[in-house]
């Protein structure tokens, strides 16, 4: 009789010990999949997107805007979809000027050629579709056309993000630049992996 009490209770004990354990594995189980959720990147995560908003910072200090450009906000134009560089560019323009303006961050998902801006830059998978478009647009407006996409540079941006051995550079088209009615100098091609003009 005292062998078969301490046996249910043992029985017991190990069962409310198991279901419990069952109850915290279901806890681990859900907040396994809570976290992997949380932490899976969009479709549109951009993980250089803080070395872009830098690169396109510092392209201001290269080059000169038309006096009609120098009042107002400095705004820099992203086309297509990129929250990351959006959010970088944000945070940055909260901290930074270019001369005494303040800069505006806009941004759609398809060129508007109304869009007055200082600097547009073309997300890959906008770029090669509408460079040429945008280059003709912006002629003698003072914008610097800057894209990431193969070819693009030839194909009228002034300035295009490339890649070698897995990191950002940029080719340069001074020539573009120029026709866009900007005013730089020779400094800023040294600075370019390759040169297009």
């Amino acid at each position: 009789m005292a062998n078969n009490l301490a046996f249910k209770s043992k029985y017991y004990l190990c069962k409310i010990h198991f279901n419990k354990l069952r109850g915290t594995f279901k806890y681990l189980v859900i907040l396994f999949c809570l976290l992997s959720f949380g932490f899976q990147q969009p479709s549109n995560f951009d993980a250089n997107s803080k070395i872009k908003g830098v690169f396109l910072y510092n392209f201001t200090k290269y080059f000169e805007w038309s006096d009609d450009k120098k009042a107002g906000n400095f705004v820099i134009y992203i086309v297509g979809k990129n929250d990351n560089l959006v959010n970088e560019l944000k945070n940055l323009a909260a901290k930074k000027k270019v001369g005494n303006q303040d800069i505006e961050i806009k941004n759609t998902p398809n060129f508007d050629g109304s869009t007055s801006s200082h600097i547009i830059y073309f997300t890959p998978d906008n770029a090669i579709k509408v460079v040429g478009e945008a280059a003709s647009k912006i002629k003698n407006k003072s914008t610097l056309l800057v894209s990431e996409s193969p070819g693009a540079c030839k194909s009228g941006g002034s300035i295009n993000f490339i890649y070698i051995e897995n990191k950002l550079k940029f080719e340069y088209n001074k020539h573009a630049a120029v026709k866009a009615g900007l005013k730089t100098n020779d400094d800023f091609k040294s600075l370019a992996a390759t040169n297009c003009d």
